[in-house]
């Protein structure tokens, strides 16, 4: 804790793939005083850089890798133990693994067929057979014991089945009457027949493309039943067991329990996962029991019992594809929707009603005339069908004995195959609950007796007393999903190191963009989404263009979508309007903004608009100008559309109802996605676990979704006072808009909050209805967004307060702009397990004798690091080494090789590795680059690099004997070291050079661009510093031995700026601005021999507050200075 501790609050903006974070420091009168941190992270989001095609986390990237090995080490074992137990049985097995030929279907066949007098043929035919057998066993569900694998033998399977049938049309009467796999493939292979799928055609057998005879999946059912044939037939079946086991045994797929949190109301039960029926009833009877129905504008009351009953049936029963909205449940249960207040659960109001999601997706997935779903509706054992759930869901081991002892195996596997790989397939809820399924069913129970509340609940059944909660997860503890991991990370770094400097903050709010939580595929899904609504309306646009619309707005696009929908009549007479007669109209209005969803929004004419004017539709139409309007909407083609029905419903609603919609509540600012709840959480855990809800020592935490940032910004002025790069609004092309947006956020309060989001509905709909196209002398009260600060005199008050803090964090923020006090970082990715460590392509391995002759060229791809080195010292300065049968070679680790010897090489220069299965390249695996500097005879100042391959770390960490992947010796043998430039090499080899440091990806690199345009290289950078002259860059690759490529460290391709932007649509960029945006999208590459000398050079290593580190703390990486680092390591300055 901090001996000085202040008054200060912490802001958090979530971007994409950049974190800003600001802690500010606060007068007793809520005034800024100072910025104690404002520092921008950028980061990687947890994708594999790797994956260019498609988007994948470094996580799945690593748990495939980690999967394939295991998966090939178990096989490897597997075939190792079976050859074993082969000899322990008195058989001869050959040494190493039998060619790939069509053999070893002949010995099954033959096997399965006729018994063999002769011991040596069955020794020889059995071992082929086996062996085959076990290297091609085929598909089995993971989670089957050898048990249920023979009892599933017993018969053959659907997949068996299609192969007999394919083979009947190739063979006619040759295939036997009762076949074993083994014969089936005995027949194509004596027939010349295409036996396994082929991607094009074979050189040597002339195959093409086609259908093959294994046109299904083998399964490994079968092969076992032919196992047991070929046992029974060769009299052996006392060797059944022993052999069935050493080919079909495995490791079952399983969660162990003792990694599943235990429930704290029974710490002697599991957690239950959130696809349980018990979960999907509890998170419905809770949410019913907060619902609350309003009575006037300042009463409300709780459901009556009959309500509570209707709408807890409504939504268990609730099937239909959209998910069901309050709106739904108010119509249900016969409360007029605007009257009906979503539940507040944790502080939060929920803005989606619940349902039971597990039931909806099997009854989806599952037609009504499938077995599994006849199963489903006929039982009425509730716990059977849930534990039915978990069999599909929850791999642990006691879900399994469960299971099992239900019956639940055999019954799964005698629905059809289809129906098997559809329940497999279905996207059931992930992740568990807090409680086990026991302690739902008693909460459950209590809360459908007694129509309350989780809260109420948990105290009658329980005992506990008002104050206790399910532990929250801690601060340091990961949610799994790598994005979301990876802020909270940042996050809680910086939070510490606060906490730890200035002690416990006031408050901390959070603000995250819709993709800044998300995953990479996810991601991806809502930039494709993004692209196609900007492409949509770019056509829309351009049709408005030709109908003589000049620069069409926003809002007169959306009027031309909403005209087009309601097929060009006016919602409320039906008159034929087109988007240039049309108006927009809130259907119902609200205090401080109506709602512009669609459902509320009408496409009008100038008459009706005019006469309804802010007034309610239902007051204004009466009941058969009503009536006709929702006939109108219900002939609307759109209505029949899947995709638009449940809006045009919305709509009717809107129609008919009777009041305005009351005002915004707070609580339902809050975020309530997934990602912002396990932040929140973990906050709540860190700061205020154990406090009372009044205790006036908790920190205020809140987390927002959207542009409550944007807002604040606009409304207080502060892009105004700061001009960022010039610019008057946000302006998101440099990255520190991010930190700035952190300390808008440490301003506010829910009040305010509250204020901005109104502000924002009305400014919408300000354009929306064009009113400002109106003086403002025209504009009604209330219809002027720029004068709104709030519905009420209280939130007046607090809005203007923050105004003036606004005013003064303005000028903080303009003052740290002006000093470049606003730090840009990116987290150092350090360890050596960093993604992928060599190409998933496979090449074969080449190989030349010894004696051969030897190109200079080959002799650098030699795979051996000591035989490269000694033909290395061979070859010298050749250009070929000649042929020669008395070559030989002594290496340093005692081998001797003649030249009769075959020595591996690598197919292409490009660095690769070994693998069991060929060469694989290795040039992406680049971890850091060491430096390197020494003096020439005229004592000038020389730079070299040094790429370490991630790749090689296993190999050089048993060589060097050490961890330390930083400051282990390089191998002279290894991809890393040949990898340098020849001059370069021959400095460190001869000593002269000494290595001062080392550069990673992303590392900051700083600079005076006017050193660079002096001494650097008359390339693209320089070009570019002479107009925009960047002091701040990063590492953005090593593009070759003596090449890095840079991006400006403060710039971003999230959002060019507007003039940029209409100069790249219009093709006018001029030459610095073409470079200007490859450096900001792709980088510039840079010559190390020109930039690393220069005087003003600094590599910049920051902490978590963005405060550079120049002095060591611990293995933190450290600044330093690059040209007075490398002539400190030469002894010629201290």
């Amino acid at each position: 804790m901090s001996t000085d501790p202040k008054n200060y609050r912490i802001g958090v903006d979530v971007g994409d793939r950049s974190v800003g974070l600001a802690a500010i420091e606060f007068d007793d009168a809520g005034f800024p005083i100072q910025k104690l941190a404002l520092v921008t992270f950028r980061h990687d989001g947890g994708l594999d850089p790797t994956k260019n095609k498609t988007p994948v986390s470094r996580k799945k990237t690593r748990g495939d890798a980690r999967r394939t090995m295991r998966m090939n080490r178990r096989r490897k074992q597997r075939l190792r133990d079976l050859d074993m137990m082969l000899t322990n049985l008195g058989y001869t097995v050959p040494e190493g693994p039998e060619p790939e030929t069509y053999e070893a279907w002949t010995s099954r066949a033959l096997l399965a067929s006729i018994k063999l007098a002769n011991v040596d043929e069955l020794n020889e035919h059995l071992v082929r057979a086996v062996r085959h057998m076990a290297r091609h066993r085929g598909w089995a569900n993971p989670w089957w014991s050898i048990d249920r694998l023979e009892n599933a033998s017993r018969e053959p399977s659907e997949t068996f089945e299609i192969i007999l049938a394919r083979a009947r049309e190739l063979f006619g009467e040759k295939v036997p009457a009762d076949p074993t796999l083994g014969m089936l493939g005995a027949l194509a292979a004596n027939n010349e027949v295409l036996l396994r799928p082929r991607d094009g055609k074979k050189k040597k057998t002339g195959y093409v493309r086609g259908t093959p005879l294994l046109v299904a999946k083998v399964r490994q059912e079968d092969q076992l039943a032919e196992l047991r044939r070929i046992c029974e037939i060769q009299g052996i079946e006392g060797q059944y067991d022993a052999l069935r086991s050493a080919i079909f045994t495995h490791k079952m797929a399983y969660v162990p329990t003792e990694r599943v949190g235990k429930d704290p109301l029974n710490p002697s039960k599991n957690r239950t996962i959130r696809a349980s029926l018990e979960f999907q009833e509890f998170r419905i009877l809770d949410s019913v029991a907060n619902l609350r129905v309003r009575t006037d504008s300042r009463s409300k009351r709780e459901l009556t019992e009959a309500e509570y009953d209707v709408a807890v049936e409504f939504l268990m029963s609730y099937t239909a594809n959209e998910q069901p909205s309050w709106a739904d449940v108010a119509e249900v249960i016969g409360v007029p929707g605007n009257r009906l207040i979503a539940p507040v659960l944790e502080d939060v109001q929920q803005k989606t009603a619940p349902f039971d999601r597990s039931s909806a997706a099997f009854e989806k997935a599952m037609g009504k005339k499938t077995e599994a779903r006849q199963w489903w509706e006929s039982t009425d054992d509730d716990q059977l069908r849930s534990l039915f759930i978990s069999f599909l869901v929850d791999a642990t081991d006691d879900t399994e004995e469960a299971a099992a002892e239900a019956g639940l195996p055999e019954l799964y596997m005698s629905w059809p195959a289809e129906e098997r790989e559809v329940l497999s397939d279905i996207d059931f809820e992930k992740g568990r609950v807090a409680y086990s399924q026991e302690t739902l069913s008693k909460l459950s129970e209590y809360m459908h007796e007694y129509r309350v509340g989780l809260h109420e609940a948990r105290k009658a059944v329980f005992g506990v007393d008002d104050t206790w909660r399910p532990p929250l997860d801690k601060l340091d503890e990961q949610t799994g999903q790598p994005t979301v991991d990876r802020v909270l990370t940042i996050l809680r770094r910086f939070v510490l190191d606060c906490e730890r400097q200035w002690g416990r903050p006031r408050a901390i709010t959070v603000e995250h963009a819709r993709t800044g939580l998300v995953g990479p595929a996810q991601r991806q899904e809502i930039l494709n989404e993004q692209k196609k609504n900007r492409e949509n309306n770019e056509l829309i646009r351009g049709d408005l263009r030709k109908s003589g619309v000049e620069n069409p707005s926003r809002a007169e696009v959306r009027r031309h979508l909403i005209v087009q929908e309601q097929e060009s009549q006016c919602l409320y007479c039906g008159a034929v309007i087109r988007t240039d007669t049309s108006e927009l109209d809130h259907i119902v209005p609200r205090a401080g903004g109506g709602s512009s969803r669609r459902e509320n929004m009408a496409a009008v004419c100038h008459y009706c608009n005019s006469k309804k004017k802010r007034t309610l539709f239902y007051d204004w139409a009466g009941p058969v100008k009503l009536q006709e309007t929702v006939d109108r909407v219900r002939q609307l083609e759109a209505f029949k559309d899947s995709k638009k029905a449940k809006m045009f419903k919305n709509q009717i609603r809107r129609l008919k109802q009777t009041e305005a919609d009351v005002p915004i509540d707070e609580r339902s600012l809050a975020s309530t996605s997934y990602a912002a709840v396990a932040v929140r959480e973990r906050l709540e855990q860190h700061f205020n676990e154990g406090l009372a809800p009044d205790d006036k020592s908790r920190v205020v935490l809140d987390v927002y979704a959207g542009a409550v940032t944007r807002e604040s910004r606009r409304a207080g002025g502060i892009d105004e006072r700061i001009l960022l790069r010039g610019e008057r609004d946000k302006n998101r092309f440099d990255v520190r808009h991010h930190a700035i947006d952190a300390a808008v956020m440490t301003l506010l309060n829910r009040s305010v909050a509250l204020t901005l989001e109104q502000r924002s509905q009305l400014r919408r709909a300000f354009y929306e209805l064009e009113l400002d196209k109106l003086d403002r002398d025209q504009l009604k009260p209330g219809e002027d967004w720029r004068n709104f600060t709030g519905l009420y005199e209280a939130s007046q008050n607090k809005f203007s307060e923050w105004k003036k803090a606004a005013t003064v964090l303005g000028d903080l923020l303009a003052e740290a702009i002006e000093d470049d006090a606003i730090a840009v970082a990116s987290p150092l990715r350090l360890r050596p397990q960093n993604g992928s460590v060599h190409d998933d392509t496979i090449n074969a391995v080449k190989k030349l004798t010894l004696g051969s002759a030897w190109p200079a060229d080959a002799v650098k791809r030699i795979v051996d690091p000591e035989i490269y080195l000694a033909m290395k010292d061979v070859l010298g300065k050749l250009k070929e080494l000649p042929e020669d049968s008395a070559r030989s070679l002594e290496l340093s680790d005692g081998r001797y090789i003649e030249a009769d010897d075959e020595v591996l090489f690598f197919p292409k220069k490009a660095a690769s590795i070994l693998t069991p299965r060929g060469a694989a390249e290795i040039g992406n695996s680049i971890h850091h680059a060491r430096l390197y500097s020494w003096l020439t005879k005229k004592s000038e100042l020389k730079f070299g690099m040094l790429r370490v391959y991630g790749a090689e770390f296993p190999w050089l960490m048993r060589e060097s004997g050490s961890r330390d992947v930083l400051h282990m010796p390089i191998h002279p043998g290894s991809q890393s070291f040949r990898g340098m430039q020849d001059g370069v090499r021959k400095a460190v080899e001869s000593g002269e050079a000494v290595e001062f440091g080392w550069i990673t990806q992303d590392d900051e690199l700083e600079f005076d661009p006017e050193d660079y345009i002096a001494h650097g290289g008359d390339d693209e950078l320089n070009r570019l510093l002479r107009v925009m002259p960047e002091r701040r860059w990063r590492v953005d690759g090593f593009y070759n031995a003596g090449t890095l490529r840079i991006r400006p460290a403060l710039l971003s391709a999230e959002q060019l700026p507007s003039e940029l932007q209409k100069k790249v649509a219009d093709k006018t960029l001029s030459d610095v601005e073409v470079i200007l945006l490859r450096a900001v999208q792709r980088g510039l590459f840079v010559a190390i021999s020109g930039f690393l000398p220069l005087e003003s050079l600094k590599v910049i290593r920051r902490n978590n507050l963005g405060f550079p580190r120049w002095r060591g703390n611990g293995n933190l990486p450290t600044s330093f200075e690059v040209r007075s680092s490398a002539l400190r390591a030469l002894g010629v300055e201290g």
